[in-house]
């Protein structure tokens, strides 16, 4: 028999076996039976609602810390001078206007300092600037970067920022200057 006649065989004979065994099996009434083909329901399921994450990693209902905060120094022997770093918000929250919003900062032992927003870097004053350009108001899934100068503050010195969204939760955020201080430092 020659291998391409073989194969046709097995073919046919698969072929009626599933005739005989598929086709009887969907078609025929189970003994017992009225004929109809019971339905079965699935529970349903309900959804209940998931509170929102908290977290002290820096996160707030309005805003959020994007990645590290920076300590620049024009003079690393007195300290840092000024504070940068990023902030956005979720892409459900609303629009956030900068101008309204503060951002308190203090040292142990020093009095906090507010800062308001501002266009140029002057004392109590902070700027919010988007790819080299000055913005008032943060929209969902944007980032804005935060800059302010201060008082120079010393390597080992711990930082405390706040920073108060209007009508948000305000967001904490604690650092500490490296021991050793240069040009650009990340708070750890």
């Amino acid at each position: 028999m020659s291998r391409s006649m073989l194969s046709f065989n097995t073919v046919c004979v698969s072929l009626v076996l599933v005739l005989c065994v598929v086709i009887p099996g969907c078609t025929v009434t189970p003994p017992g039976s009225d004929g109809t083909i019971p339905v079965t329901s699935l529970a349903s399921a309900t959804a209940s609602p998931v509170p929102a994450p908290t977290s002290q990693s820096g996160q707030s209902a309005n805003v959020q810390l994007k990645g590290n905060v920076y300590g620049l120094s024009s003079d690393p022997l007195r300290g840092i001078d000024t504070i940068m770093f990023s902030l956005g918000v979720p892409s459900q929250a609303s629009a956030v206007d900068l101008t309204r919003m503060e951002i308190i900062f203090s040292t142990p032992g020093s009095v906090p300092v507010t800062f308001t927003q501002g266009t140029r870097e002057a004392t109590g004053i902070f700027t919010t600037t988007m790819g080299g350009n000055a913005i008032t108001v943060l929209y969902p899934g944007d980032e804005v970067d935060i800059s302010f100068r201060v008082t120079p503050v010393s390597g080992g010195t711990s930082v405390n920022i706040e920073v108060r969204p209007p009508g948000g939760a305000a967001l904490p955020v604690s650092r500490t200057v490296p021991p050793s201080v240069s040009s650009t430092n990340v708070l750890l």
